[in-house]
């Protein structure tokens, strides 16, 4: 890593970097955004910006996996505790509406890293995260199974596919702008339906 980069402050610099990365390719995608875009959005000098990134796919490649471990946090970070299943669902649903709110295109840079699954560097990073993601939401059904809030015959894996699966439609009908929902409020009533299947209590 380049010295600048080993300096005090230096990583909120470079996390200043990557969140401006994230704008910058999630709006306009790889090869048509600049490194000068992002030093400006950034507010640094494009030579300020190597000091910290070798080259535009690196710092496309940390951008990536910085948006993934940020959503990561945002799904995992529940305020009700996470032995309550229907509270914590309903909760990193929340949360995950947030981070879309608040980072629509980190969101969108996520969507068209899929597409750069050629490179074997990158794609390790996104399945090294996702399979993060899938083990959080995996351990936390097991613990509900365990303790009989979740119906035997609830198969964890398809329980997690359906939480993840969720996630993705519910990004695609907003950064669409489709009417599949009125509001909120009908989102958190798919989750109350998926939660009334899988445990044994009544809403």
């Amino acid at each position: 890593m380049p010295t600048e980069a080993k300096r005090p402050g230096a990583e909120a610099r470079r996390k200043q970097i990557l969140d401006a990365a994230a704008e910058v390719f999630g709006g306009k995608c790889y090869h048509w955004a600049t490194t000068k875009e992002i030093a400006q959005a950034a507010g640094v000098s494009e030579r300020t910006l190597f000091l910290y990134f070798e080259n535009k796919k690196e710092l496309y490649r940390q951008a990536v996996l910085r948006a993934h471990r940020d959503l990561f946090e945002a799904l995992g970070r529940a305020a009700p505790p996470m032995d309550d299943i229907r509270a914590f669902l309903k909760m990193s649903e929340r949360n995950f509406l947030t981070f879309l709110a608040e980072h629509p295109l980190k969101v969108k840079l996520l969507f068209q890293a899929l597409d750069s699954m050629g490179d074997e560097d990158l794609r390790d990073d996104i399945r090294d995260t996702f399979q993060s993601l899938y083990e959080l939401f995996f351990a936390i059904i097991e613990k509900a199974k365990e303790k009989g809030d979740i119906n035997e015959g609830v198969s964890t894996l398809s329980a997690v596919v359906c939480i993840l699966g969720f996630h993705f439609i519910v990004a695609n009908v907003e950064l669409l702008k489709l009417d599949w929902f009125a509001g909120e409020e009908d989102i958190y009533s798919v989750v109350d339906v998926f939660a009334d299947f899988v445990t044994k209590r009544e809403k």
